[in-house]
């Protein structure tokens, strides 16, 4: 087991509630309307409908450029359904999707009842990540962290506020968050920044640039938890000559302008990822310089023999 392993699998009591917990998201959601319509009302059968599908929703994060709409083209028309999505940060925009088991549906507008609030919604989809989606938190050979798991839900545990609040914990220190592409998100303690911060610049950047590994790009940019406050916000790192002016992070050559990040339109459904890990890490599919570090037990195990 690594290291913070396994950081949201819990015993359930016996016995007890069936209902999840509400889980707290990043982005401070507020609670659902207590009103309820009539079952027999469409209003009410939608409701209901939208009950059924609750479970199976997730958050899905792209590039803050995506639009956010289906675009359908037929008998020479264009038709653009619109799709529930909360902007993050200005670098990246939360999407909603529906895991049918082998595919994601794409939650459009019409299935999501007007008494649902988008921030209701969030809440609804990071409580089913945080039952459903397990992983770990490993070493990198360059001095900092990486959660290992489901391709498909990895990044998306940016917006559980509790997860950063345990992790900054048992760092003593506040975070500096990164998550490239949508398969891989990255971390490294603020008070070691100095040496770390150009290793995980670097990292991104050519995880951003290699064809390879860029399958679903995110974001250049990087995010600051601040343990105090319990908030994320963009990283800005200052300047030494220049005082007080900030200014957005990584600043290692070569930079991906986020321009340049590219954002297909969704579609309706969309195949999963293999949620199956590397045997090791000397096969083709997992870059170099993400390599987890084995275990400092497996490690002297190795040694000793």
């Amino acid at each position: 087991m690594g290291l913070f392993s396994k950081f949201n699998k819990k015993k359930k009591k016996k016995g007890g509630s069936t209902e999840p917990k509400r889980s707290e998201s990043i982005l401070a959601p507020e609670t659902g309307s207590n009103g309820a319509p009539d079952p027999d009302s469409p209003e009410g059968k939608q409701l209901q409908k939208f009950e059924e599908l609750k479970p199976r929703i997730y958050p899905f994060l792209r590039p803050a450029n995506t639009p956010p709409f289906l675009r359908f083209e037929t008998a020479g028309r264009t038709i653009d359904i619109p799709l529930p999505c909360i902007p993050f940060h200005a670098a990246t925009r939360i999407f909603f999707v529906e895991d049918t088991g082998t595919s994601f549906r794409v939650l459009q507008k019409t299935a999501v009842p007007e008494s649902v609030s988008l921030l209701e919604l969030l809440n609804i989809s990071i409580r089913n990540l945080v039952q459903n989606v397990r992983f770990e938190v490993r070493a990198t050979t360059f001095g900092g962290y990486i959660l290992v798991g489901n391709p498909n839900h990895v990044t998306s545990y940016i917006l559980v506020k509790n997860l950063w609040k345990d992790l900054a914990k048992r760092l003593d220190d506040n975070l500096i968050i990164a998550m490239p592409v949508r398969e891989a998100l990255l971390f490294i303690p603020e008070k070691k920044q100095e040496e770390l911060l150009p290793k995980l610049a670097t990292a991104c950047v050519g995880m951003l640039k290699d064809p390879e590994h860029r399958t679903h790009p995110l974001t250049p940019l990087l995010f600051h938890y601040n343990r105090e406050t319990e908030q994320l916000s963009t990283y800005a790192v200052r300047k030494p000559k220049e005082g007080d002016a900030p200014a957005e992070a990584p600043k290692t050559e070569p930079h991906v302008p986020e321009s340049e990040i590219p954002a297909e339109p969704l579609q309706e459904e969309m195949p999963k990822a293999s949620d199956a890990a590397p045997a090791s890490p000397t096969e083709e599919k997992e870059a170099p310089h993400l390599y987890i570090v084995p275990d400092a037990n497996e490690e002297e195990e190795k040694t000793e023999e």
